[in-house]
């Protein structure tokens, strides 16, 4: 069992130019300049069980509490089962309710976001796990959320806050929430993971590798479900290591995933509704490598390393925004092959 307290001091001084969207609206709020004191307080209580030799519990509740909100209290309980089948294979399921609360931001974006409430999730995963050797476990898991109570905007009433990031004027201020928010949007998440982990063992190779199919729509409130801006369909993830010997080390890591969704824009640079993240960016991979030297002394060793990350270059897109001095659109283009080398002491 157990507890936490916060005292925040937020401030916040925002002052937007006046603006239309790229969607053709306008915001009510362009300037802030407040103080605001919130607290929070949570308590937990987590008990553990083996039942009939087999099956290992794990139940919890949780208790939140925000005072910047009208609804201040949140009670969350969590499950979670373990069925041993066999010494090196079970089942697990488990299940449970968690809050987020929303952005201090959004809360004073307008007078009545005061009514928002905690965002929550309804989450169910079922899955396996299997020792293929004694260092080498195999694991299969399906998962399903149920997202509600998100905060959705009354003016734009396709923006739900879900689909924001930590962008400025190339998304419209949509992550500010300076405009009247109420907590009506609702979502899902579900899909499958595949993985394999190694662990370092008398075989001198380590590694994990995973395979996730997922898909997350989104509701805001003009009640159109549309895919998650931050969806990412295909995540295929590598990583390991290679000991040669006690002083030399190889690692390398390969993650490959699905562009994500976004909204092109018109000749003119306005965007529609209808086509509201509608295309995708192409797939992201990249390849990084890195190589460590290690030296060892009386007390202390010594660690040198070379590390390449992204080592064939690939320009993978990570945004766009409107150019208006060429009038097209920009793709935003991440760095191409980066090396470093680094040096540390462990005493």
């Amino acid at each position: 069992m157990g507890g936490d307290a916060k005292l925040i001091d937020f401030n916040a001084n925002v002052l937007l130019p006046k603006f239309t969207t790229t969607f053709g609206d306008s915001l009510p709020t362009t300037a802030v300049d407040t103080s605001s004191s919130f607290f929070k307080g949570a308590a937990y209580l987590n008990f553990n069980s083996v039942l009939f030799d087999k099956v290992i519990a794990n139940l919890g509740i949780r208790g939140d509490y925000f005072d910047a909100l009208e609804d201040k209290f949140y009670f969350s309980p969590r499950l979670s089962l373990s069925y041993l089948l066999t010494d090196i294979t079970r089942i697990n399921f488990s299940t449970g309710v968690y809050y987020q609360s929303p952005a201090y931001l959004w809360i004073i974006g307008d007078e009545i976001n005061t009514s928002l409430k905690n965002m929550r999730v309804n989450q169910f995963i079922l899955g396996f796990d299997h020792y293929i050797e004694a260092d080498a476990l195999v694991k299969v898991e399906g998962f399903y959320k149920d997202y509600s109570d998100y905060p959705v905007s009354l003016i734009r009433t396709y923006l739900i806050m879900a689909n924001t990031g930590a962008g400025f004027g190339d998304d419209n201020y949509e992550s500010f929430g300076l405009e009247p928010l109420v907590a009506d949007g609702t979502g899902r998440t579900r899909g499958v993971e595949v993985s394999l982990q190694k662990k370092l063992s008398d075989t001198p190779y380590y590694g994990i590798a995973s395979l996730t199919y997922s898909v997350a729509d989104y509701t805001p409130l003009d009640n159109v479900e549309r895919i998650g801006s931050y969806d990412q369909t295909w995540i295929l993830s590598l990583s390991g290591g290679y000991k040669i010997n006690p002083e030399w080390e190889l690692n390398l890591q390969f993650r490959y995933s699905t562009g994500r969704p976004y909204t092109p824009f018109n000749p003119d640079g306005t965007q529609n509704v209808s086509d509201f993240n509608s295309l995708r960016f192409p797939a992201n991979h990249s390849l990084d490598i890195r190589v460590d030297k290690l030296w060892f002394f009386s007390g202390w060793s010594l660690i040198t390393f070379i590390d390449i990350q992204n080592i064939y270059a690939r320009k993978n897109i990570t945004g766009v925004r409107w150019d208006p001095r060429d009038q097209k659109p920009e793709f935003n283009e991440s760095i191409g092959i980066l090396p470093s080398i680094g040096i540390s002491a462990v005493f």
